[in-house]
This record gives structure tokens, sequence and C-alpha cells, in this order.
């Protein structure tokens, strides 16, 4: 039972066509971005706030509740936060970085924070930049997504990004996929690649929605 949250924000285990699962996600998560700056204006942090579905919410609830109350108490929320930091770990916490094409590096969180309210579960971390990024009149990105598409993870407006420490002359737009274009014009490639290695497919940057900003 419990496999089925890894399964489902890790695609582990998918049991559908290949084909559907690039066209149709199966989680979907409302998502918050804030980008921390520094005295000297350079990126140290992204925090995200991450919202899942009710449905998919309602399976952690089913296969977490062990005490049967109906909740998720703190132990329950721990078993939780086990699961999930493990298995995002291993797809890069479903954030890139990227300073012009050049991917950067960062270090994820020893341990998501969960919680459960209103019938859905709630993830809470920071990614730390393992050096502090310079960012200041240069192309400045991030991607909150998955990049297989089983997970649909939408940041809803420019409203859920925050800039925050120096960072009151950067603005942020978000550029999103034509996700029908793309698979109409890749279909047969992402059908062979999801087949032959389904876990560790990558549809590449031009299915991710990014996050672009402008700093001073």
């Amino acid at each position: 039972m419990r496999g089925r949250i890894a399964a489902g924000l890790a695609v582990v285990g998918l049991t559908l066509a290949p084909s559907l699962a690039v066209a149709h996600p199966h989680v979907f998560v409302e998502a918050n971005l804030e980008i921390l700056r520094n005295a000297q204006g350079a990126v140290t942090e992204l925090r995200h706030v991450w919202r899942f579905d009710e449905l998919f919410s309602s399976m952690v609830l089913l296969d977490y509740d062990e005490n049967g109350d109906g909740k998720l108490d703190s132990d329950e929320l721990d078993a939780v936060s086990q699961t999930v930091t493990q298995s995002l770990s291993e797809y890069n916490f479903y954030t890139e970085v990227r300073l012009g094409r050049e991917p950067q590096a960062f270090q994820g969180p020893e341990r998501i924070m969960v919680d459960y309210t209103d019938g859905q579960v709630l993830m809470f971390f920071a990614a730390t930049m393992k050096e502090p990024l310079e960012i200041a009149g240069k192309p400045f990105r991030v991607a909150v997504s998955d990049p297989t598409y089983y997970v649909a993870i939408e940041i809803a407006d420019e409203s859920a990004v925050q800039i925050t420490g120096n960072g009151t002359a950067c603005k942020a737009a978000i550029e999103r996929p034509d996700f029908d274009q793309l698979y109409a014009q890749n279909s047969q490639t992402l059908t062979e690649q999801f087949f032959n290695d389904p876990a560790n497919a990558s549809l590449g940057d031009d299915w991710l929605t990014w996050v672009n900003f402008q700093c001073d």
C-alpha cells in the first residue's frame, strides 16, 4: 500500500501505457515558490510550498493512517516525510535551476515537512544553492515540474512567486509549455522512451514550466 505514494511521486512502477502517462498527469499539485537572496543579491535558497489534490491526499491518508482515526498524527506525518524525501531526492525534488543555459547545483532538504489540512497533503521544504548564485543582470530561471509529466505541478500565476531578501528589484514571469503541440511533435520518440525506461524518462527543458527572473 505505501508503495503507491512513492510511485505517484517518483513515477515508479507505472502500469499505464507510456503514451497515456505523458498525455495525462495523475497527481496534481498547487505550488508556491520563494527565492531568497542574500545581502549581496545572490540567490541562496529556493523555498517550496506544495498542496496536493484531494484524490492523491486521500491515498496518502489511507496508506499512513495507522490508528484509523481519519487524520495523520505526528508519527504518521513523519513516516510520510521519510517516504517523500527519499522519493523526491531521486528526481531532484522536481526542481531545475538555470543561469543562462547552465544548470546550477543545489542541496535538497534533509527532510520535507508534511502536513495534512482540510483533506489535502501539504509539503514544505527548502533547497540550498551549493554556492550563492549571482543573478543581477543575468538570465535566471527556475522550473518546478515533473519532467515525465506524471505529476502536474502548477504555479497558478506570478502572485505565487515571491522574491525575498535583497530582491526588490526582481520581476518574475511564468513560461508554460504547450503540451499538446509538444506531444504531437514527439509522440513516437516519447512512447519509445517511456517503454524502454519509464522511471527515468525525461522530456527535456521544453516540457517544464519555468519561472523567468529579471533582477537588477
